[in-house]
């Protein structure tokens, strides 16, 4: 009497799991609206494929049409209230819409008394951003102890999203060495987290744990090319002290360690030089704009004395205008031409120039005042003001820190994790 009824089930709970396998194994399969939208139609208190649907939507990048379906299923405060509160929650984390993320996260603790680790982990990155990234990242280590005490068998699986999230945070790298040591220890298959390790290792001039870390991952996956970059850099740091050329005191004053872990933040976060000044091209102002010279090609500025990337991009700019950089300062561009007579006189007569006289320290010259000072790229990278008679000071953690101040100054969207421009 009930076989019809039964068939139906059975065609229903078929359209259902067969839309969920779709999903798991391609999120952005055209039948997955239909299947839902079928079950719904036939069993609307299936809430559960309104989840599936919105996923679907954030897998196409349709973000809108995905929140909008969590909204209105959250509004119905079914049995699906709090998936769709999680799955909301990372949706607006994943938009960088973190003061959203953090009260929705705070909403799931307060709706559910029996939120495992993993929820407070999400709520601790929500915090990083838009709160403070010290009580956020106290938060993540606390739920990654809560899940060693409550649930064992994922604890390698806690590890690695602290892990992850740390990288993604851009944590101070001894913090996320600690982490990620952690991690490897308990998961060695990780690849990026075992990479990422290197880089704090060869931070912390710890080069032959960053080499043999790199080559365990490169034995697994010789394409690898983040790792292969990494090697890269480790042999560069170890080449002078296997020839006997350098030290690791000559390492060390020349921040070598400081300047391979900002090459894995540009690489992780895409703010090197180069992509500071393709975004510094599109904000900034057009009196700026126009009072810098026409570039060099990449193979005269790569012969010159000067920032090859800088002057590759506008090769110096006209005197009297680096005020129009927007910070009060007379400091312009200099070109290739400039920087090269300036060398040649610091060689010839080094009595004139006192404050660059050590021979081993490295520096290069980008901005001049017109007037005796410079704004220099000197040890680690970081950037700073030289004049005739005090002491150099430090203006930025980089050039391509400085350039991002610019673009952000002029309006335009700052990468850098952390930045007002990422936190909404």
């Amino acid at each position: 009497m009930n076989e019809p009824r039964d068939i139906e089930r059975a065609a229903i709970e078929h359209d259902r799991d067969l839309a969920w396998a779709l999903f798991e194994a391609q999120p952005k399969h055209p039948r997955i609206p239909q299947l839902t939208q079928s079950v719904l139609a036939r069993v609307p208190e299936f809430t559960g494929m309104i989840i599936l649907l919105a996923r679907h939507r954030k897998a196409c990048g349709e973000k809108d049409e995905a929140r909008q379906l969590l909204q209105e299923l959250i509004g119905q405060r079914d049995r699906q209230y709090l998936n769709a509160l999680r799955d909301l929650r990372d949706l607006e984390y994943s938009e960088g819409r973190y003061v959203e993320c953090l009260r929705l996260a705070q909403l799931v603790l307060q709706e559910d008394p029996e939120s495992d680790w993993e929820d407070f982990i999400d709520l601790g990155a929500a915090m990083v951003f838009p709160i403070d990234p010290e009580t956020g990242w106290a938060l993540i280590d606390d739920a990654v102890e809560m899940c060693a005490r409550t649930d064992p068998d994922n604890y390698a699986t806690a590890l690695g999203l602290r892990a992850a999230h740390f990288l993604a945070f851009g944590v101070p790298p001894d913090r996320f060495l600690v982490a990620a040591e952690q991690a490897i220890e308990a998961d060695p298959t990780q690849s990026v987290i075992a990479t990422a390790l290197a880089y704090a290792y060869l931070y912390s001039y710890r080069l032959e744990d960053a080499s043999e870390i790199l080559s365990r991952v490169l034995r697994e996956d010789p394409t690898d090319e983040f790792a292969q970059a990494a090697m890269s850099v480790a042999k560069a740091m170890l080449a002078p002290l296997e020839s006997g050329a350098g030290t690791m005191d000559d390492l060390r004053s020349a921040g070598a360690g400081e300047i391979a872990w900002r090459i894995l933040r540009d690489k992780s976060f895409g703010t090197s030089v180069d992509e500071a000044l393709l975004a510094l091209e599109a904000v900034m102002p057009d009196d700026l704009a126009q009072s810098l010279r026409p570039p060099l090609s990449r193979e005269e500025a790569r012969e010159s004395r000067g920032e090859d990337k800088v002057i590759a991009w506008h090769d110096g700019q006209v005197p009297g205008t680096g005020e129009l950089w927007g910070q009060g300062w007379p400091f312009r561009l200099m070109t290739a031409a400039e920087i090269g007579e300036m060398d040649e006189a610091i060689e010839q007569h080094p009595q004139d120039w006192p404050q660059w006289k050590n021979e081993s320290e490295y520096y290069q010259q980008i901005f001049t005042d017109d007037a005796g000072a410079y704004l220099i790229e000197g040890p680690g990278g970081r950037l700073y003001r030289r004049g005739t008679r005090e002491a150099d000071q430090e203006i930025a953690a980089s050039l391509s820190d400085w350039l991002w101040d610019r673009v952000a100054a002029f309006g335009g969207h700052d990468p850098r994790p952390g930045r007002a421009g990422r936190m909404r």
